[in-house]
């Protein structure tokens, strides 16, 4: 038995738990309720991501003067400086020290699926100064080093369709209706107890480890179950962090894990790689 995945299932439920007492003690202010179930989250990602690591909420800013929409949870590099307000408002947010921008959708449906799309669309815009990643054998592509610079834009959700079709039928139609490029796009859902969302793309941050007949890029669906939160935890653990580290995160040698099964819609991911990249 892994403890620590059997501890991340335990605390996919209490997340799953936090969101419904969520809705119960803020009921009939929707302010309240989403305050709550963004604490949650907060409190699951400060657990693995203790100080200096901290976790913050608002606008992006970076270096070419672009700002993003207002992001739920902001995982903040050590090397961010201690901009804040007060004990959890940041006066300021830099790109260069945000490691990943989660997006928090408790019933990813109807119109919260473009509001999540756009407020993901406007962190893949910003870009930060420079690369962190270190090429001593020239194997990274120019490309690929380019779209490290982007912060890795995941939306967070508890239940969506039961038919996940649906949900990419609708990401689909909604970037291909606006024409938005490959690269501002997401790069993961999670639909917490159910299914890790991925957008493969050229030059990207992820890739198939094992080939999937009649797939090449676009969105496959790997259904994790009850372990989808420990495959969250260890995809913010392999993404590359916004200042140089020279080992590998400890949580990486234990979350040892495997897809139930992996979903793919070749025809919505034809549509969506006929956008342009950027």
């Amino acid at each position: 038995m892994n403890n620590l995945i059997e501890l991340l299932k335990f605390e996919a439920k209490n997340i799953n738990n936090l969101f419904e007492q969520a809705s119960i003690e803020g009921e009939g202010t929707p302010q309240e309720v989403s305050d709550r179930r963004e604490a949650a989250l907060a409190v699951f990602l400060k657990k693995y991501y203790p100080f200096p690591y901290r976790i913050a909420k608002g606008n992006i800013r970076d270096s070419y003067g672009n700002n993003s929409d207002s992001i739920d949870c902001i995982i903040l590099n050590p090397c961010h400086p201690y901009t804040t307000t007060n004990e959890s408002k940041y006066s300021i947010i830099f790109a260069d020290g945000v490691d990943a921008a989660i997006e928090l959708k408790p019933n990813l449906q109807g119109d919260e699926i473009e509001r999540a799309l756009k407020q993901i669309e406007s962190v893949k815009r910003l870009k930060r100064a420079e690369s962190v990643l270190i090429d001593l054998e020239g194997k990274l592509s120019n490309g690929f080093k380019e779209y490290s610079k982007t912060i890795p834009g995941i939306i967070f959700s508890n239940k969506t369709y039961s038919k996940i079709e649906l949900l990419i039928d609708k990401i689909t139609s909604y970037y291909a209706k606006n024409n938005i490029p490959i690269c501002y796009q997401f790069d993961l859902i999670i639909v917490n107890k159910k299914y890790a969302i991925l957008n493969i793309r050229k030059d990207g941050y992820f890739y198939l480890k094992k080939d999937i007949k009649g797939f090449c890029n676009g969105i496959v669906i790997y259904e994790y179950g009850e372990s989808t939160l420990a495959y969250f935890l260890l995809v913010l653990n392999m993404l590359p962090q916004s200042n140089i580290t020279l080992k590998t995160n400890i949580l990486v040698h234990y979350l040892h894990l495997s897809p139930e099964r992996a979903i793919i819609f070749p025809e919505y991911n034809e549509r969506l790689l006929k956008l342009p990249y950027v």
